[in-house]
């Protein structure tokens, strides 16, 4: 990145880079890595090979700042890595003809680039900065982004070693990114503590404020860290989100597999949130756990369901066994369900 804003801004305009423009292009970036440190690379590229390049960007954001006269700056997103895992990541670039540096030029092109960003729901955006460069470093600030790494003499370049700085922008929170790539309904297994904790928000939702459960009596040693060494072995908790918002959960305790009559893992906190009940949420979430008990071999699934749920529970092929009974002041019953038969 290059430049920072100071003396009198610079009317440009911004509009997407053109086969037209290359020559401006090469004439910024040839001059970059022939003289400067903004690029590492330390001979100029040829014109077949820069047209090379652009045409390998044309599916990337690529845009120019047009000043009075001719180009001045432009800026382009790249793919990060090779990787398709790396997909909702880009690196970006921002380089500014050094004549124009301080004019505001690259805080027009690094604003666009990651409004467009955002446009293809994009996640993430990383940059490198030569450590020396506080210009460029301010401006990435200056847009959120964070500093995230430091890597010490990576480069040579003028007869001296150079170290560099790694930039990082997230584009949304992680929810708000599940609701533009993933919209409707998904459960997964949760791994963090704050995903434990919106399970806990449905639980204290329905169970707490809706049926009146005592809190001590709702949350337990269950509810701990799942990261926590020993708890993989002992609980899995699953959560339901509708656009990224946590609607539905419930958990498979794996330390009750063996208990009589049948020996199976118990689900037990199922819960959904009132005004999105009857939608199958609940079955999906129950699936889940269904699928993680057949995945670790076990034959079958108990439970303790209430009452009034019993319709529910019978429908997904569980059937009752004993009487009713009181757990937390609701009348309960067991169900259990054979994987087998």
């Amino acid at each position: 990145m290059t430049d920072d804003a100071g003396a009198e801004p610079l009317e440009v305009l911004i509009r997407d880079a053109r086969a037209d423009d290359l020559p401006a292009i090469q004439r910024i970036l040839n001059r970059e890595s022939v003289e400067e440190l903004a690029n590492w690379d330390e001979w100029p590229w040829s014109d077949a090979r820069r047209r090379e390049w652009f045409e390998q960007h044309r599916d990337e954001v690529m845009i120019v700042a047009v000043g009075p006269h001719s180009v001045v700056g432009f800026a382009y997103l790249s793919p990060y890595r090779g990787k398709s895992g790396y997909r909702f990541t880009r690196e970006c670039s921002v380089y500014v003809e050094p004549a124009f540096h301080r004019r505001g030029v690259g805080q027009r092109l690094l604003r666009e680039l990651i409004e467009r960003a955002r446009d293809r729901n994009l996640h993430a955006l990383v940059g490198w900065i030569e450590a020396g460069n506080e210009a460029s470093r301010a401006l990435a600030r200056a847009f959120g982004f964070e500093e995230v790494g430091y890597e010490r003499e990576t480069g040579y370049k003028h007869g001296r070693w150079l170290d560099t700085v790694e930039v990082h922008l997230l584009l949304q929170s992680a929810e708000e990114f599940e609701r533009l790539v993933a919209p409707g309904f998904r459960v997964l297994r949760i791994e963090t503590a704050g995903q434990l904790a919106e399970a806990i928000e449905v639980r204290r939702a329905v169970f707490i404020e809706e049926q009146q459960v005592p809190e001590d009596e709702e949350i337990d040693g269950y509810d701990a860290d799942p990261a926590a060494p020993g708890m993989g072995g002992r609980v899995v908790h699953v959560l339901g989100r509708l656009d990224g918002r946590p609607v539905a959960t419930a958990r498979l305790l794996l330390d009750h597999a063996g208990e009589p009559p049948h020996g199976y893992p118990h689900i037990g906190r199922v819960a959904v949130l009132a005004e999105l009940r009857g939608r199958r949420y609940g079955e999906q979430i129950m699936e889940a756990l269904h699928e993680e008990a057949r995945r670790r071999g076990h034959g079958g699934i108990t439970l303790a369901a209430q009452e009034h749920a019993r319709p529910f529970y019978e429908r997904l092929g569980y059937i009752a066994r004993g009487g009713l009974f009181l757990d937390a002041g609701i009348e309960h019953r067991w169900m259990d369900l054979s994987f087998t038969s």
